[in-house]
């Protein structure tokens, strides 16, 4: 699917993203940061997981696994809460493993938003 890298200035490389397809389920593994250097990589990835909920067949779950990802910013998951808005009805993603920073900018700001589920398993 994609892996961002931009060269900084100083001409090191920030932190990237690499999102590919799960093997068995619908969804995707990230791996990496999402950050101001991987925003478009990440949009990417959620914007797949919105249009294949809408096909209306298969699952009503769409799994983003991120037990690899180590920082979302705050951008980072108001995308991802922008898109699990979009999904339609009866539809939801199921965060597997999302970094402790992900969980907790989730509770403190959207602590009601049912089409977005944390599985810690």
């Amino acid at each position: 699917m994609g892996t961002q890298h931009e060269r900084r200035s100083d001409g090191a490389c920030p932190p990237g993203l690499t999102v590919s397809p799960l093997t068995g389920r619908r969804g995707v593994r990230a791996a990496g940061e999402v950050g101001l250097s991987t925003h478009a990589t990440w949009q990417r990835a959620l914007e797949q997981a919105v249009r294949e909920g809408a096909d209306g067949e298969g699952e009503d779950v769409y799994h983003l696994e991120l037990s690899a990802v180590t920082f979302v910013d705050v951008a980072g998951a108001d995308v991802l809460v922008s898109a699990a808005q979009r999904l339609p009805d009866g539809r939801r993603l199921v965060l597997d493993r999302p970094p402790p920073t992900l969980r907790r900018v989730l509770e403190m700001f959207w602590p009601d938003l049912s089409t977005i589920e944390v599985s810690m398993s």
